[in-house]
């Protein structure tokens, strides 16, 4: 995922409507005053008559400041209830978002000095309940999956106790136990690897080392899969520098290549290049197998999402969200493309 810049919020807007507020009442003051001294001047001179040059100055005066206090009055109580409203609106959005209600929604005028403010507001309360339902959802998902270990570790365990189990029935419980106990801990170490980095930001403990070796590295790792299914590795892996951290990439390779193994079928072929461009490092990681629709690709990175139902109990829907959000910690990315009956291409984009 390409860093992106941090939107500031845009005080402009309401800075221009004060700004335009206080040019009105000064303008206001100003032609004010000067009609009401005009007024009174006639006022004092014509109708009443008065002679006296101090009093007539203390009528005009007084009559001036008398007509201003009239006309500035309404005005300023106008703007300022207008605001008290626009404030009220806000805090009364603030008490709901508070109460955790997420679907608050302040209407937005464009004449209204806190539009702005109360667009992002808006903004901030879908973004929260986007938080709010992926949380709920990772709860759910996350749920099920241990259940399902567990609820298959205590039926194996119960049929253990029974008194007719053979020797060779109670050797098979005791792997499909051990097996699941194993799944069980990886689910969780998974688990704790996604959240932590999903709220990590940046990447650090970098070093400049060989991606080349450490791919061929990570095959080499997960031979006897790959063997144990006849499948023909084909890579092209030449020297090239890369500044990362070792082990999240090794994560990044390990996930990617093993989701391949487990969807090429039987002396099927998977094919592993990197090109070394002048901005960035692509690697691409294609199998044979069976391919992918549409809507599993629209879900593949996805936590706990298992496309394939007839491997659903094979893997933990945790890799490929894993090696995405470490392609996005480095500013790089990972996408698929696939067709049915044609196999799947994953390409993976680093930034030099």
């Amino acid at each position: 995922m390409k860093e992106q810049k941090k939107k500031k919020i845009d005080i402009s807007k309401y800075s221009s409507s004060l700004l335009l507020q206080m040019f009105f009442q000064s303008f206001a003051v100003v032609v004010t005053a000067a009609l009401g001294f005009f007024f009174m001047t006639w006022l004092v001179t014509d109708v009443f008559a008065v002679q006296n040059k101090y009093l007539a100055t203390a009528y005009e005066s007084f009559g001036t400041l008398g007509i201003v206090i009239v006309v500035l009055v309404p005005i300023n109580a106008f703007f300022y209830f207008k605001s008290r409203k626009e404030v009220r609106t806000l805090s009364e959005g603030i008490n709901k978002l508070a109460e955790g209600n997420f679907d608050v929604e302040i209407p937005v005028r464009r004449r209204d000095a806190l539009s702005q403010v109360y667009g992002n507001f808006n903004k901030m309360c879908q973004e929260l309940k986007s938080v709010q339902i992926l949380r709920n959802d990772f709860i759910n998902s996350y749920s099920h999956e241990f259940k399902t270990p567990i609820a298959s570790i205590n039926g194996f365990a119960e049929l253990l106790l029974e008194k007719d189990v053979t020797e060779l029935e109670r050797e098979e419980y005791l792997k499909i136990i051990i097996e699941e106990t194993n799944r069980l801990s990886k689910l969780a170490s998974n688990t704790i690897l996604l959240s932590k980095l999903s709220s990590q930001k940046i990447v650090t403990d970098t070093e400049e080392y060989d991606l080349g070796e450490q791919i061929r590295q990570c095959s080499i790792i997960l031979a006897s899969r790959w063997m144990e299914k006849d499948i023909e590795l084909s890579c092209m892996l030449p020297d090239v520098i890369y500044s990362g951290n070792r082990k999240l990439m090794q994560h990044l390779w390990l996930n990617i290549i093993s989701n391949a193994i487990d969807h090429t079928p039987q002396n099927g072929e998977i094919a592993i290049s990197i090109q070394d461009m002048e901005d960035k490092i692509i690697v691409s990681i294609a199998d044979s197998g069976k391919g992918m629709d549409e809507e599993t690709l629209k879900h593949l990175f996805d936590p706990y999402f298992q496309g394939d139902s007839s491997r659903s109990g094979d893997g933990l829907g945790l890799g490929l969200p894993i090696a995405k959000r470490i392609a996005e910690l480095c500013n790089g990315e990972v996408t698929a493309e696939s067709k049915i009956g044609e196999g799947s291409l994953f390409t993976i984009t680093l930034p030099k």
